[in-house]
Parts: C-alpha cells; structure tokens; sequence
C-alpha cells in the first residue's frame, strides 16, 4: 500500500501496472481482475495521459528521471501537511537521537524517495529484464539461491518500503513467487497493479483470502513476498518493540513459516540516491524462526525489519501511522 498522494499526476504514477505477457500458468483462484471496456471512458482518460507520459518518460536514464520524481516528491513534501506531519512523529519516535534537522532531513529524504520511485515503478512496468539487471546490485543473494536449489521453502520478508514493487520484481526472475493485495477502489488502477505483479509468473491473492492460499503455494516451492509491517488493528497481532516502541504486530509471518515449513529470509530493496541503481539485500535466514512463542517471534520479526530500515531509512513508509493502536492507558501519537 501506498501512502495517499496529493494530486492526481502523482496518485496515478504510483500505481504498479502493465507486465510483458507471461505464458506460465496460473492458479485459478488467484487474484487476476480483467481489463473493462468502462477502462475507455471519459472519466479514465486523465489516467491514461498520465500513464503514457510516464511510458515515454521511463525511456529516458534513470538519473534524469529521478530528478524528475524528487521534485514531485518535493511538492507532495509541501502539499500534504497531513503526511508530512505523521511522518515527523514517526522519524522522531524511531530516531530519537537524531537532532531535528536530522530529523527534518530524513523526512523530506523519504518524500523525495518517493517521488524517485513513481520512476522505479515504471522501470519493473516496461524496462527490459536486461536493463534493471545492469543497474542492481546484490548482496548475500548467493545464499538464496542455495536454498531454491535445495528445494527448501522460502518467505522473502520486507517491510513497507517504497521500493517494494521493485524489489518483488527482482526477486521472482530467479523463481516466480506469491504474494498478496488489498483491491483498490478505482478499478482501472487495480487492474495495472495487478497486472503488474503478476510478471515473471508471479501469482496473487487477495488480502480478504487469508494465509491459507499462501500457505499452498509455499508448499508447491513458490517463493512466498510477504509484508508484515502495517498496522491493520487486526486481533492476530500482539505488541513488540518496534525502535524501541511497543507496536501492535501481526502474528501471521510465524503461522505461515510454520505451516509452510519454510525459512525466513529478509531482504531490502535501496534505490540508490541520483539514480545511480538498486542495491538488493538478501538474508541471513532468521534462526530458530518460529520459536513457538508469538511475543518472541514478533519481536525477532521486528528487529529483523529495523535492521533493514537503518540500511536505508528514507525508504520507508514513514506516512503511515506505525503506531495508532497502543497499549491500554497509552494515547494515540497522532493528533
């Protein structure tokens, strides 16, 4: 999920959309929604210009459409009080030993990274597999490999970075995977976005579907992207220090591991300042994941998430609000 977006060149740029054709098959209860003759309508045609500009513009190197994005996230910086506000709130609970021009300056570094990655998103849309492949660097992704190889069962871990798309899109060309989506209410935008991730043969499933579907593809050898970090309220969810805040963290991440009989590997997805590539951080496995215990398995969880966020702050999604269920007596920290 992506954090709301201030006008409609930037809510419609942030959506992931169009793959290369894929003959793999698929499952038929994944989550595939079909292409609406409505699509042609007056009401869609601003989406549309915008997604053909943003199909020419991908064209171009990346540092040039970088520029480009950091300015739209400089004025999504200055339109958008509301995010604006709740991401300080977070970069100050986190980092509390940072100063606030430190603080200031990681807040404005993520808005800007967010406007570099309407770029990156279009680069896994319709950039050749070669050209993203020139401009990625892995680190540890060796060890990945390895366990396909030895036909264990995998869950790649990551959190709410902005280059999440990104960094599914990388992994899944060397073994399609599965991972899952809330539907968005424009049906145009679901349908990109779900075109989207379906490249290299991935398969999706809604959010609504439960582990369930996830927990069968794992079993099938399907590498399983999974996103652990938001705050749904959800009663599966215990508290667990997340920067050394108490946060209300779903439990979901221990059941699938253990259900699917698979090992934990986080990974970290950096779009490099300038537009100078991507760096793909990959594991070491998590130990003795999961413990059993769900307090314990939260909290190894969640430490694993902070180590991944300090390699490369600005990418996450400091304008969603982390911490808005508390524990009993505490207030909300977003007024």
């Amino acid at each position: 999920m992506m954090p709301d977006k201030p006008a409609a060149v930037i809510s419609i740029l942030d959506q992931p959309g169009m793959p290369d054709n894929d003959t793999h098959a698929h499952s038929p209860r994944d989550y595939r929604p079909g292409f609406e003759w409505k699509f042609l309508a007056p009401a869609y045609w601003v989406s549309w210009f915008f997604i053909a500009l943003l199909r020419i513009l991908v064209l171009l190197p990346l540092p040039v459409t970088h520029a480009i994005g950091r300015w739209l996230g400089r004025v999504y910086y200055r339109s958008n009080e509301k995010r604006r506000r709740i991401a300080g709130i977070n970069v100050a609970l986190c980092y509390p030993e940072m100063d606030s021009q430190a603080q200031d300056r990681l807040v404005r570094d993520h808005f800007e990274a967010f406007g570099a990655n309407v770029f990156d998103l279009a680069m896994v849309w319709w950039a050749p597999q070669r050209r993203l492949n020139r401009l990625t660097r892995f680190h540890g992704l060796d060890d990945y490999r390895e366990l396909l190889e030895s036909g264990r069962n995998v869950i790649l871990v990551t959190g709410h970075l902005v280059t999440v798309d990104l960094g599914a899109h990388i992994m899944s060309q060397f073994k399609p995977g599965v991972t899952m989506m809330k539907p968005l209410k424009n049906p145009l935008l679901n349908w990109l976005i779900s075109r989207g991730r379906h490249r290299h043969g991935n398969l999706l499933y809604e959010r609504s579907q439960g582990l369930r579907p996830l927990v069968r593809q794992l079993r099938k050898g399907r590498p399983c992207y999974f996103i652990p970090d938001e705050d749904f309220g959800a009663q599966a969810a215990v508290f667990a220090p997340f920067f050394g805040i108490q946060s209300w963290t779903v439990t979901s991440l221990s059941r699938l591991a253990k259900l699917g009989n698979a090992v934990v590997m986080p990974v970290f997805t950096h779009s490099l300042p300038g537009g100078r590539g991507y760096e793909v951080f990959v594991g070491p496995a998590m130990n003795d994941f999961p413990a059993g215990d769900d307090i314990a398995d939260a909290t190894a969880m969640n430490a694993v998430l902070e180590t991944g966020i300090d390699r490369m702050p600005a990418m996450y999604a400091w304008t969603f609000k982390l911490f808005k269920t508390r524990p009993e007596g505490e207030e909300n920290p977003y007024p």
